[in-house]
């Protein structure tokens, strides 16, 4: 399983407001400390508002921030949204191509999916942060 770059620099994004938290980030600022275009970020931005994630305030001194405190975000919440909910293969979603009606593979992908979230569920932003 290979992560997208809209994951991996989603990644980075929220960990850059997880370190501004409390004041608000422009887009600007994202793109310098992140390396990634400004229009690249704010499509990454607008999946992570709909998933209540990130927060924007407009205006002249606007911006964007964590909806929530770096210790109540997980690293899952981020990932899900912008990786097409991590599903690992398509009969997660019960969208099987397979023509094997019991596919002897489902439960072990279903565990492998389990394990992922699990573990990006257990690591907050915070953790995150001090790991590095």
């Amino acid at each position: 399983m290979k992560l997208s770059s809209k994951a991996r620099y989603g990644i980075f994004a929220v960990a850059q407001l997880a370190k501004n938290y409390g004041k608000l980030t422009s887009v600007n600022e994202l793109a310098i400390s992140t390396g990634v275009t400004e229009k690249y970020l704010e499509q990454i931005i607008a999946i992570l508002k709909q998933s209540d994630i990130v927060v924007a305030k407009r205006g002249s001194l606007g911006g964007y921030e964590l909806s929530r405190h770096p210790s109540e975000i997980t690293v899952g919440e981020v990932l899900r949204p912008l990786e097409n909910n991590l599903e690992i293969v398509d009969c997660l979603s019960g969208k099987c191509s397979g023509r094997n009606p019991k596919c002897l593979a489902q439960k072990l992908w279903c565990n492998l999916y389990l394990n992922i979230n699990n573990y990006l569920d257990s690591i907050t932003l915070q953790q995150f942060l001090e790991e590095q």
